[in-house]
């Protein structure tokens, strides 16, 4: 996806990583170097009257040598035009976390297929709500488990998910909109792309939590094997809908930004860029990096 892969971080596994000899910096004191998960989530009401995304990360976690290190992540975006998509967005992000405690230590997990059956199960019990004149409830999904240094992903509707390298960043996801069937339409030339772009339905959902027989879905078969310095960013369509790609690489990769507070400056400059009319804005990033643990000895 972003080039071939160092030949020095290919033959470095996490047991090795986590086994860097101890470098005294002085008689008390050592530095020992690990590789770590950093997690970081922001949400903004924005200027809506409801907070209807919803969002969960595991904690930072530092690899463990000895046993698999798996960090959960997800962003559910309620849908406003149906009836209580907090309480969808809500009731997707409990049941796949719960499902999630339940098989976390598992020593062997079968990602892909926690996936699909977790969709199904929230699918199911967010179409089975009680109706209000008669909407039923509705959410996007967008997940992430990585497992030691691979990345599992799923994703239902337009929420998204992005991997930034160095200086590239990629969107994973397919966004599961009528635009996608416009563009069927366009391939056997029964309508134009200007008549495609013109359709005031193209961004009118084909596939959200809450369908009742939910098939359109995002899962990746095989593991994105992460790179130290690699971010991953879960969205709402607030962030995307707002900020350009550019403009949310710049923000990730800027010195300026402190790492900390990436999540906080992605969300602020979605919220300032559209002051008037800006959607329940949230993030979530998962940073794969390697860092230096100072441990003093008396």
């Amino acid at each position: 996806m972003f080039g071939r892969k160092k030949k020095k971080e290919q033959e470095r596994t996490v047991t090795e990583r986590n086994a860097v000899a101890e470098a005294p910096l002085s008689s008390k004191q050592v530095v020992r170097k690990v590789s770590q998960l950093t997690t970081l989530t922001r949400s903004a009401v924005g200027n809506r009257d409801y907070q209807q995304d919803a969002v969960f990360v595991t904690p930072s976690k530092i690899l463990a040598s000895n046993k698999k290190t798996r960090v959960l992540a997800m962003v559910c975006d309620g849908m406003g035009g149906m009836a209580d998509g907090g309480k969808a967005s809500r009731t997707a992000i409990q049941m796949i976390v719960q499902g999630f405690q339940r098989v976390e230590k598992e020593p062997e997990l079968n990602i892909p297929l926690f996936f699909r059956q977790g969709i199904r199960a929230a699918d199911r019990a967010i179409y089975e709500f009680p109706k209000e004149n008669g909407r039923g409830s509705g959410t996007t999904m967008v997940a992430c488990i990585v497992e030691d240094n691979k990345l599992y992903w799923a994703s239902v509707g337009d929420s998204r998910i992005y991997i930034v390298r160095g200086s590239q960043i990629k969107q994973v996801t397919t966004d599961h909109n009528y635009w996608l069937r416009l563009q069927e339409k366009v391939a056997a030339g029964e309508i134009t792309e200007e008549e495609a772009k013109a359709d005031r339905k193209k961004e009118a959902l084909i596939s959200y939590l809450g369908m009742g027989n939910v098939s359109l879905m995002d899962i990746n078969a095989e593991p994105f094997e992460m790179q130290y310095g690699d971010i991953v960013m879960l969205c709402s369509d607030g962030i995307t809908k707002t900020l350009p790609d550019d403009q949310i690489k710049k923000i990730i990769i800027a010195d300026a930004v402190k790492p900390e507070q990436k999540a906080e400056a992605l969300v602020e400059a979605a919220t300032h860029t559209n002051s008037h009319s800006q959607d329940n804005t949230s993030v979530v990033l998962i940073h794969y990096e390697e860092v230096e643990i100072k441990k003093a000895y008396h």
